[in-house]
C-alpha cells in the first residue's frame, strides 16, 4: 500500500481528526461470525449511527466502504466482494484488508452477513444450536453479504453527486473554483504540484477567520472534494466516475 504522503498532498487536520474518532467495540470487526451484534435490539437511527461512525472513521476507508455498500445492494459471495474492493483505486491506501473491511460493515449493521449449506440454502442461527465448531463448518460451504435496509438508506443518503451538489452549495463564490480543479484533472492525472500552481493566488483561497482574513492552502479543495466522491488518487489526482457524470451532467445542463 502507498504512503498518503506520496499524493503529494499533507494530511489536514480533518483528517487527523477522523483518525481519533473513538469507535464503540459493537462495531469493532473480528473474524468471528458469533460476534456479530443482535440488531433486533437496535432502532434504526442507531444502526444508522454506528453504520455512520464506521464509514466515516478513517478517510483512506471512507469511499471504499461506500462503495461495498453500493456494490452489496445484489448478494455477493464473499470472493466477489473482495475482489471488487482490491479492484477500487482507492484500496491501494486502505489501512485494512478487504474482509476486515467487509465485517466491519456487518457488524455495524451496514451489511447483512449470509451463510449458506452446499445446496445453496440459507444456514440460520437455530440450525447451528447443539452442533460441534467442526460440524458448523461442515454445514456452512459459503458466505456472503447483502446490503441492509440501513446500508441502502446510507448509500442512497451519500450518493457523491449529492455530496457534490451540497459542497459546491456550501459556499457558492467557490462553486466556480471546485469546478475548474474538476475539469483540470479531467483529461489526464494531476500532480500535487500543477493543482497548487492553478489554484494559487484565487480569491476563493481566502476566507476570513476570526476576523482575520486567511489564505487556505489548495489542499483544501482536494481534500474536500476526495471526501465528495469526485477525486482519487491514481498515479496522480484525477477524477472518479462519478466526478466524470457531475461534469457531463453540468455540461448538459
Amino acid at each position: 500500500m502507498v504512503d498518503v504522503q506520496d499524493r503529494g498532498i499533507p494530511r489536514t487536520d480533518s483528517q487527523a481528526d477522523d483518525e481519533n474518532v473513538e469507535v464503540p467495540a459493537s462495531v469493532d470487526a473480528s473474524i468471528s461470525v458469533e460476534d456479530l451484534p443482535d440488531a433486533s435490539e437496535l432502532t434504526f437511527e442507531e444502526k444508522l449511527a454506528a453504520l455512520n461512525m464506521t464509514v466515516m472513521r478513517h478517510p483512506l476507508n471512507r469511499e471504499i466502504l461506500y462503495k461495498a455498500l453500493a456494490y452489496c445492494r445484489e448478494e455477493r459471495p464473499l470472493r466477489e466482494a473482495e475482489d471488487y474492493i482490491a479492484s477500487l483505486p482507492q484500496f491501494e491506501l486502505a489501512t485494512q484488508n478487504q474482509y476486515y473491511l467487509l465485517m466491519s460493515l456487518a457488524k455495524a449493521h451496514g451489511l447483512e452477513l449470509i451463510e449458506r449449506d452446499e445446496r445453496g440454502e440459507r444456514v440460520f442461527d437455530d440450525q447451528k444450536e447443539g452442533l460441534s465448531e467442526d460440524e458448523v463448518d461442515d454445514l456452512i460451504a459459503s458466505i456472503s453479504f447483502k446490503t441492509t435496509e440501513v446500508g441502502d438508506y446510507f448509500v442512497d443518503y451519500n450518493k457523491p453527486q449529492a455530496r457534490l451538489a451540497d459542497l459546491l452549495g456550501l459556499v457558492p463564490e467557490r462553486a466556480d473554483t471546485y469546478v475548474e480543479l474538476l475539469r483540470f484533472v479531467e483529461s489526464e492525472p494531476r500532480p500535487y504540484g500543477q493543482i497548487e500552481a492553478l489554484l494559487r493566488g484565487k480569491p476563493a483561497l481566502q476566507t476570513v477567520i476570526d476576523g482575520r482574513l486567511e489564505t487556505m492552502q489548495p489542499s483544501v479543495f482536494v481534500d474536500k472534494l476526495e471526501r465528495a466522491g469526485a477525486l482519487v488518487w491514481k498515479d496522480g489526482w484525477t477524477l472518479t466516475e462519478e466526478g466524470r457524470e457531475f461534469l457531463r451532467d453540468l455540461t448538459s445542463n
